[in-house]
This record gives structure tokens, C-alpha cells and sequence, in this order.
């Protein structure tokens, strides 16, 4: 992942999918796999961060334009 790019929560899913693939297919190496695993909780953790910001831009706009804030499911 290139860390200059901004990427959106879709493309990281689409890229976790992809890593997913390659490791579920037990063809990469030891090393290949250590190195998508990485890679795999590198676009984790950007989906995850993505998706809080959208989280408080929403809990922001329903602060300001009197909407409702959605209550998460437990």
C-alpha cells in the first residue's frame, strides 16, 4: 500500500479480499505470506480508521443539522 495514496474504504476491502486469496490459496511462500499478512493488517487498520472518521463526520452533521445519531449494535 502506498502510504502517499489516499484510499477509500472500498478499495481497502477490495485489497483485503485479494490478500485473503492469496493466502486461503496456500501457494504463496513463508515469506509471501508474512508479507501479505502485513500488508493485510496495514489496510485493516486503514478501513478501520476510515470508517471512524465517517462514524464522527456523521455523529457531526446530526450534531449540527439536529439528524439523529445511529446507535451502534452490540
Amino acid at each position: 500500500m502506498e502510504e502517499n495514496k489516499t484510499t477509500t474504504i472500498e478499495e481497502s476491502f477490495e485489497a483485503l479480499e485479494g490478500i485473503i486469496s492469496k493466502l486461503e490459496s496456500g501457494e504463496a511462500s513463508l515469506d509471501e505470506s508474512f508479507s501479505l499478512y502485513k500488508a493485510g493488517m496495514e489496510e485493516l487498520q486503514n478501513a478501520s480508521s476510515k470508517i471512524e472518521q465517517t462514524k464522527k463526520a456523521v455523529m457531526a452533521i446530526a450534531k449540527d443539522g439536529g439528524l439523529e445519531v445511529f446507535e451502534e449494535e452490540e
